[in-house]
C-alpha cells in the first residue's frame, strides 16, 4: 500500500531529497534525474492496464534496456500498429486514447496534460503526430517533454518486457514496467533512420550510430532475427531499399558524437571508428539489400 503524504507539497518535499541522493550517487545532475523519473510515471500509466495499444521504442527504450549506461534521451517515443482515420482525426484519436491512459491515479501526485500535436511524422508507414506532454506536481509544471507516437509499423517478435527504477519504493509505489520492441526491430529502425535519404539537408541524427553500436556491443540479437526485422521494416515503410552497403556518417557529426558516445559507454568516441565497428558488423554478417 503507498504511503499518505498530508499534502501534495509534502509529497515534493520527501521526493525531491531522494532524487537529489540518487543523482549525487549516479553522478548526473539533478534535472537529469527528474525528467527519467517523470517519464517512468507517465510510462507506468501507459501500460498500467491491459493489452496496452502501443509499445514504447527509441531512446527511453534503449535507456532502460541499457542503464545506467545509456545515451540520455528527452522525449518518448511510441509505436502504434493501427488508429483509424487520418490526418486531424487521427491525431485526435492518438490523444484520445493517451489522455485517457495519462489520467489514471497511480498514488504518485503527478498528473499529465497533453496539448495539440505540434506537428506530423512521416517516419512510419501509417504517419503519426508529436505531442506535447506538462507532467504537474502541486499545481505547477514540474517538467514538459513531448511524445512522438508512430502508426503503423508492423511488430516484429516479441515484445520485451522493461522495468524502470524503483524511485517510489520509499513509499510504497512500484516501478514502471513497460513492453517495448524488442532488440532486432529497435536495431532495424535505427538502421531505416540513419539510411534515410534526407532531401535539401544532411541527416543529423547522430543517436542512431550511438546507438547502433550500442545494440551491437551489448548483446546482438541473432542475425537472423536482425535480417528479418530488417526487410520488414524497409518493406512496411516503402521509403527507401534496403542498402547493399552503409555509408559512412558526415564530418558534422564527430563533435556530438563524442559526448553521446562517452554517455553510453561504448567502445570509441570516434565516430568513424564506430562506423568501422557498424559496418564490419554489417558486412560479416551479410546483412545487406
Amino acid at each position: 500500500m503507498a504511503k499518505q503524504f498530508r499534502t501534495a507539497a509534502a509529497f515534493k518535499t520527501a521526493l525531491e531529497t531522494h532524487l537529489r541522493r540518487h543523482a549525487i550517487e549516479r553522478g548526473v545532475p539533478f534535472s537529469t534525474v527528474q525528467l527519467k523519473f517523470v517519464i517512468e510515471r507517465l510510462l507506468a500509466r501507459l501500460f498500467a492496464g491491459e493489452n496496452p495499444p502501443w509499445l514504447l521504442k527509441g531512446g527511453f527504450a534503449m535507456d532502460l534496456r541499457f542503464r545506467p549506461r545509456a545515451r540520455t534521451t528527452k522525449d518518448v517515443d511510441l509505436s502504434v500498429s493501427l488508429i483509424t482515420g487520418g490526418g486531424d482525426a487521427r491525431s485526435a484519436g492518438l490523444r484520445d486514447r493517451l489522455q485517457e491512459a495519462l489520467d489514471v491515479d497511480l498514488g504518485d501526485y503527478l498528473t499529465f496534460r497533453l496539448g495539440t500535436p505540434k506537428r506530423e511524422l512521416t517516419n512510419a508507414p501509417g504517419g503519426g503526430a508529436q505531442f506535447p506532454c506538462e507532467a504537474v506536481l502541486v499545481g505547477k509544471t514540474y517538467a514538459a517533454f513531448h511524445i512522438d507516437v508512430g502508426v503503423g509499423d508492423a511488430l516484429i517478435g516479441t515484445p520485451e518486457r522493461l522495468v524502470g527504477e524503483d524511485l517510489l519504493e520509499f513509499v510504497g509505489v512500484p516501478p514502471a514496467a513497460v513492453l517495448a520492441i524488442p532488440k532486432p526491430q529497435q536495431f532495424a529502425e535505427k538502421v531505416h533512420a540513419y539510411t534515410f535519404p534526407w532531401v535539401g539537408r544532411l541527416n543529423s541524427r547522430t543517436k542512431d550510430l550511438v546507438d547502433l553500436v550500442l545494440l551491437i556491443e551489448r548483446g546482438a540479437p541473432a542475425v537472423a532475427e536482425i535480417r528479418a526485422a530488417l526487410v520488414t521494416t524497409f518493406t512496411t515503410r516503402s521509403t527507401h531499399p534496403l542498402p547493399a552497403a552503409l555509408a559512412p556518417p558526415p564530418p558534422s557529426w564527430k563533435e556530438d558524437f563524442v559526448g553521446m558516445a562517452a554517455q553510453a559507454g561504448i567502445s570509441t568516441t570516434d565516430y568513424l571508428e564506430a562506423f568501422t565497428l557498424l559496418e564490419r558488423f554489417w558486412s560479416t554478417n551479410a546483412l545487406a539489400g
